[in-house]
């Protein structure tokens, strides 16, 4: 057994079978790498499970088709890049303890990232509070299809990444898509909320113009990121300069803040 697990306190078994559990993939220590949060020092908390999937994906090991994990991987010590594990499901108080064990050296928030964390708004109900208590702030990272669960934690949250899908990377209905973000957004409004969408070589004019639609008819002043895809997997080719600028132009025309920010953790080879 670990030294980080032997920390940790155990509940007594009937409170322990009322309280909701996670399953999660890792929790670390990095740089934020996107959208308008880059450069901040977070503890990234990446829960398993998610309802899409994109052609971009650089997380595999969140989706159903891998393994369900039986341990979680904790970076330790902080910012080292070396993993001990605790058993999956992981409870409240658990992560709690873990996040403690971070604060040792200074963070700006603590970003809640997948796969898609809103599968586990349940947990995440639960545990944000204690967050909250650490004078930590709340930062979720987030597909935007589950306005619903969302509602269940947008009073715990200070900052939401809403990523806008474009059909051609999820193959999902168009007429499914954008009603369901417009809902989210509307939601999300309530915090420090910015958009962010992934742009691949088979994103299409059409696609950011009902992304710029749909931001316009909620507030156009919400920050819109276009972020150029990282090859990898199935995108094993990036966009070309000019055509982001095109994109940019394009947005900019209609909405106040309009950025191209790339994933700029992968630039300098961190988590």
């Amino acid at each position: 057994m670990s030294y980080l697990l032997k920390t940790f306190s155990t509940t007594r078994p009937e409170a322990e079978a009322r309280l909701p559990k996670a399953r999660l993939v890792e929790v670390f220590s990095s740089v934020q790498g996107e959208g308008l949060l880059v450069g901040y020092r977070q503890v990234f908390v990446r829960t398993y499970g998610c309802n899409l999937r994109c052609t971009y994906c650089d997380s595999p090991e969140t989706l159903k088709e891998s393994p369900m994990p039986t341990v979680c991987r904790i970076e330790w010590p902080v910012g080292t890049g070396r993993f001990e594990t605790l058993p999956n499901p992981v409870e409240v108080e658990q992560l709690t303890q873990v996040l403690q064990r971070f604060l040792k050296m200074p963070h700006h928030s603590v970003a809640i990232t997948g796969g898609e964390p809103l599968l586990q708004a349940r947990f995440l109900k639960a545990w944000l509070p204690a967050v909250r208590s650490l004078r930590l702030k709340t930062f979720l990272e987030t597909n935007g299809l589950l306005p619903e669960h969302l509602r269940q934690i947008v009073a715990l949250l200070d900052y939401v990444s809403m990523d806008i899908k474009a059909p051609s990377a999820t193959g999902l209905e168009p007429e499914k898509t954008w009603p369901m973000h417009r809902q989210f957004l509307e939601v999300a409004r309530s915090t420090n909320v910015y958009t962010k969408m992934v742009i691949t070589p088979r994103t299409t004019d059409d696609e950011l113009d009902r992304a710029i639609d749909l931001i316009e008819s909620v507030d156009a002043s919400i920050p819109f990121i276009l972020q150029p895809v990282t090859p990898f997997g199935q995108e094993p080719v990036g966009v070309s300069p000019a055509r982001l600028l095109e994109l940019q132009s394009r947005a900019a025309a209609r909405l106040s803040e309009v950025r191209v920010i790339p994933q700029t953790h992968k630039l300098v080879s961190l988590l």
